[in-house]
């Protein structure tokens, strides 16, 4: 048994020098956990997905019953789920999951973040901060997929939708700002909103990630 608890710390790889892939018996007096979503916990998932879906479920159900040819509906309908598909499972994946410690653990063919646990982890664990580039992409590809509907909706008419559609965005962006971008342990994340004292106290502890960091200019006062 204790043979087997050695074997898992050994084979995880870069994560061994990340501090929340530590069993929390060795966190010791470090209370980090009280502010960051550290180990997972289920709350940061209902607080991302419930205000999103307040607005998706009243869209789709309007689109459905509205009277629009088919074909235009499973248009809307598939083009949608396949490009949310490949943003989450492949780009965003690639451009920021990739940055958070929760993809540091090499042992794991797919993500345990409290958030996107699930997530296939396409490319390879990077510590530092977003280039440039994927700040762009991120931006892009997020804004992509918020304002994909709004077409449609304006096209077929459908202002109810539109307009639920809206609030419920405006709602998300709200909520996961102050109940989850707070608590975000991915500061490459442009949303990301740790207050920059905790940033310093989990970086003095992930010596790995401070160096990335460092190495890309940024200093930790």
């Amino acid at each position: 048994m204790e043979n087997e608890k050695n074997e898992k710390k050994t084979d995880i790889g870069v994560g061994k020098k990340i501090c929340i892939w530590q069993d929390m018996e060795e966190c010791g007096d470090c209370n980090l956990d009280e502010v960051l979503f550290c180990h997972p916990k289920t709350k940061y998932l209902i607080y991302f997905a419930f205000p999103f879906f307040i607005g998706l479920i009243p869209l789709i159900l309007i689109v459905i019953f509205a009277s629009i040819y088919l074909p235009f509906k499973l248009i809307f309908f598939i083009s949608w789920a396949v490009y949310a598909m490949f943003f989450f499972n492949v780009w965003e994946t690639r451009i920021l999951c990739n940055h958070c410690p929760y993809f540091a653990n090499e042992s794991q063919k797919v993500l345990h973040c409290p958030i996107d646990k699930g997530k296939y982890k396409a490319g390879r664990y990077d510590p530092g901060p977003l280039s440039l580039s994927e700040k762009i992409q991120f931006g892009v590809g997020g804004v992509l997929l918020m304002i994909f509907p709004i077409p449609f909706l304006i096209i077929a008419e459908l202002y109810l939708a539109l307009f639920i559609y809206a609030i419920a965005i405006v709602l998300w962006i709200v909520i996961i700002q102050s109940k989850v971008c707070t608590d975000c342990i991915n500061f490459a994340c442009p949303l990301n909103r740790v207050p920059k004292e905790i940033r310093k106290e989990f970086m003095e502890k992930n010596p790995l990630i401070k160096k990335a960091w460092e190495e890309e200019g940024h200093i930790f006062e």
